[in-house]
């Protein structure tokens, strides 16, 4: 029981100073008032001798200054505090889902309270323009993968499918011949299982190419620009400035899909039949340049017209870089992406040269 009554006061105080920040400048305020209403009488009634009632008078004025304390502090402090408890239930509403809330302007509130509502309604503004970007670049991915997916099945239909039904044709034939064969029939059995398996390792060379991770973006870019003059006709220049050397994997693939994606659109749209890739190795950033003598075309009329504008500049993004396309029609095209090389890349770098 002693022990009990020893801890009271310190149960007391740490209960105190639990309470939220609106009772606890309430209470202050009312000791505040409380203590100076009993001072002052107790002072004003021994300065003038009169002492008679002095109990009466001082628990009189103590208990109507505490009831005007609590109510006018009350009043006041529920006005100035307002405005934090609407940005906390608006707090609490984002947390539960609802990033559409904002909260509304308080009547008699503080400048300061003002500029912080105001900030937290245009950091959540923000935050739903992120959430609508995010939603719309699932959905342009999600597009991307089926297009991708209708693309690869459409050249395995088109070229190996129809060649390896052809092969299995002619290798029934031969079965149901029962006699040896010349060698012509033969020769076109070889031809049409190298054909088939060239076919099949263009699109596995499109999917991922290999010698990109063996080899690194060099390569990958010179073997990119083989493949092109073989499928479109298209030369192909490529020019690399600065020490050659192995970057991040993930700035080598994004360049490298840039590159496809910016000769692709060359070779469909450009009208011409030469480009130029343009690889810069810098001390503290990779640059890689796409340029053909093209027709050109209007960057804004051409982001959302599938020339895969948006998705370059994306995974530019992606690696903390920049893509600027510079073209107008009949003025041909500059494709240019820089991307900054942070420390690791700089240390892989050393490394490959080392090698």
């Amino acid at each position: 029981m002693a022990s009990r009554l020893r801890t009271l006061p310190r149960r007391i105080v740490l209960r105190l100073f639990h309470l939220p920040i609106f009772y606890k400048v309430l209470i202050a305020n009312s000791f505040i008032v409380v203590g100076g209403a009993i001072v002052g009488t107790t002072l004003t009634l021994l300065s003038t001798g009169n002492t008679e009632h002095l109990p009466e008078l001082v628990a009189l004025f103590a208990i109507t200054g505490t009831l005007l304390s609590v109510l006018i502090n009350w009043i006041v402090l529920r006005a100035a505090f307002r405005p934090i408890e609407v940005l906390e239930q608006t707090a609490d509403e984002v947390r539960r889902g609802n990033f559409h809330v904002r909260a509304p302007a308080v009547t008699f509130s503080d400048p300061d309270l003002d500029n912080l509502t105001s900030t937290f309604n245009a950091m959540l503004d923000t935050l739903v323009g992120y959430q609508e970007r995010l939603r719309e670049l699932s959905q342009r991915a999600l597009t991307a993968q089926e297009e991708e997916r209708r693309r690869i099945a459409r050249e395995l239909h088109d070229d190996p499918a129809q060649s390896l039904t052809a092969l299995l044709v002619l290798l029934k034939m031969l079965h149901d011949r029962q006699q040896p064969t010349d060698g012509t029939v033969l020769r076109e059995l070889i031809d049409l299982t190298s054909s088939t398996l060239e076919s099949i390792r263009a699109i596995a060379q499109e999917l991922r190419p290999a010698v990109l991770d063996d080899l690194g973006l060099v390569a990958a870019l010179e073997g990119l620009a083989v493949q092109y003059r073989q499928r479109f006709g298209l030369t192909v220049q490529v020019q690399i400035r600065g020490q050659r050397q192995r970057v991040a994997p993930e700035i080598e693939l994004a360049l490298y899909r840039i590159a496809q994606e910016a000769l692709t659109n060359v070779a469909k749209h450009a009208g011409t039949d030469q480009a130029m890739l343009d690889l810069s190795f810098e001390p503290h950033h990779v640059m890689l340049c796409i340029t053909d003598r093209g027709k050109g075309f209007d960057v804004n009329e051409a982001l959302g017209s599938g020339l895969g504008l948006f998705s370059m500049r994306e995974r530019a993004q992606l690696v903390h870089g920049t893509l600027e396309v510079r073209t107008a029609p009949g003025a041909g095209t500059r494709v240019e992406v820089t991307v900054p090389l942070r420390s690791a890349d700089r240390l892989l770098d050393r490394t490959e040269g080392e090698r």
